[in-house]
């Protein structure tokens, strides 16, 4: 079956102007030559270090279809095209008016946590019940959710998008192109203190998702956090008048009763918007539990089935970088295999708040035989003046929690370092390509392996390299 189309040329220049090459029309957009797919528009942006520009050709060599360019003389002869003034700016223009012809229930999410997994859930969810289109990977900033935008297809049911902040002010602006009927705040916790004063201030900055909420929208928020109640007084100075809340609170719209976690997710009982439901949902940990009220409040206040969306979160699994389990082999220097481990791939980002969810789950883990529970931990990054603090004070809950053994990478874990017994702290390195040989050379038959760190620190590499030995995905459950 053929893929729809997207935009032709002549809805693409009413949305956002510029001479037109070509009448052409396409089924996607691209904005790296790499991942460029036969009948894409690639979109030529301009960064302070890059210029798309470079690799049109390169687009049009793997299949696209158009492209938006600023600099026409990059063009292969008679290629189709929109040549503009600003490629970004025409690239929001596309999103306005993706938003505009659309139909769907929107729900836009933010939060210091939990933002990712919690849309990629709700993505699987509503998508069993109708088409949803959700922001890729965390394309959640100045260009990320006008291109998500410009993307939701004309006849999407239901759309996701997760809206991202490291500066106050941020949100507003890409809040009013999302223009959702439901608005979720996840958590507010010391993410990204570096750019604030105080949780406050943190909590103001999220707020910002109400400006650009339906008057006759839903709020939904943690009744759990200690901003909940900062965060509904500001929606309702916005005159939002339908707020609701998930959590353990008695007074949650959307509340958990009890929860049973075990290896493969979470057993959960709850009553979620006056109906008591039973369900499980195949993600691990506590930090998953509340997340699924989270997802069930949204697909409640976005008018689809919560029943049916409990059932199906039995088949939601975390995502890649974000709790992805994989069973992976010990092979000798022949390549026989000797014995095999686990390793949880938590590699994507790292706040205080994500790092304990990432240790709990690895202490809920149950080794095989001997096998160890390891953790291998890069930086947090963008905590600001209480950074060095946020580090050394890891030492309590590994000791609690029983983690076995730690491997610390960055300069900042290295005040960690300092603070680990001896028999605790298998190794400290600067970089991650440092730390590569010497994990793969620790692990034995049974281990179970955490790794943990903000994207900036690039512990993914540890990861990739890791699964290099690849055996397939881990199983479920003990």
């Amino acid at each position: 079956m053929s893929e729809a189309v997207l935009w032709t040329a002549e809805d693409a220049v009413s949305a956002t102007g510029g001479i037109v090459a070509g009448d052409w029309q396409v089924t996607g957009i691209s904005i790296d030559s790499r991942k460029t797919r036969p009948g894409d528009l690639f979109i030529a942006l301009k960064g302070p270090n890059f210029d798309g520009h470079q690799f049109v050709a390169k687009a049009f060599e793997a299949g696209c279809a158009a492209a938006l360019v600023s600099d026409g003389s990059v063009l292969p002869p008679n290629a189709n095209a929109l040549i503009v003034d600003d490629t970004l700016d025409a690239m929001v223009r596309l999103g306005l008016a993706g938003r505009a012809r659309s139909k769907a229930k929107i729900i836009a999410i933010t939060g210091s946590v939990g933002k990712t997994g919690t849309k990629e859930a709700l993505k699987y969810v509503l998508g069993e019940q109708g088409k949803t289109h959700a922001s890729p990977a965390s394309f959640n900033n100045h260009w990320g959710v006008p291109l998500s935008l410009a993307t939701l297809p004309v006849d999407a049911k239901y759309g996701v998008f997760e809206i991202g902040m490291n500066h106050p002010g941020e949100i507003t602006p890409l809040v009013k192109m999302v223009k959702p009927a439901v608005a979720l705040i996840t958590n507010v916790v010391g993410a990204h203190t570096e750019y604030f004063k105080d949780e406050g201030e943190i909590a103001k900055a999220k707020a910002e998702i109400f400006e650009g909420l339906d008057k006759d929208g839903a709020a939904i928020l943690n009744r759990d956090n200690l901003h909940y109640f900062a965060l509904a007084r500001r929606a309702k100075e916005l005159g939002i008048t339908t707020i609701k809340a998930f959590g353990t609170d008695a007074t949650a719209d959307y509340r958990l009763f009890e929860a049973n976690i075990v290896t493969g997710g979470s057993a959960v009982r709850a009553r979620v918007g006056g109906r008591d439901l039973e369900y499980f949902i195949g993600c691990p940990g506590e930090h998953w539990v509340i997340n699924s009220l989270a997802v069930l409040a949204c697909v409640d206040q976005s008018g689809a089935d919560v029943v049916r969306a409990a059932q199906d979160l039995a088949d939601v699994t975390p995502p890649d970088g974000r709790g992805a389990r994989h069973a992976l082999a010990i092979t000798d220097k022949t390549g026989a295999q000797t014995g095999h481990y686990i390793l949880i791939d938590d590699a994507y980002n790292a706040n205080p708040t994500s790092m304990m969810a990432g240790l709990k789950l690895l202490a809920n883990e149950k080794p095989e035989g001997t096998g160890r529970r390891i953790a291998v931990l890069g930086d947090m990054r963008e905590l600001g003046d209480e950074a060095e603090q946020m580090h050394r004070d890891l030492v309590h809950p590994l000791e609690h929690l029983g983690i076995d053994g730690v491997f610390t990478v960055g300069p900042m874990m290295a005040l960690l370092a300092q603070e680990l017994p001896s028999d605790r702290h298998l190794g400290h390195f600067d970089a991650a390509e440092d730390a590569i040989n010497p994990v793969r050379t620790a692990i034995r038959d049974g281990d179970v392996v955490l790794i943990k760190g903000s994207l900036g620190i690039y512990v993914s590499k540890i990861v990739s390299a890791l699964k290099s030995g690849h055996a397939g995905i881990a199983p479920t459950s003990n």
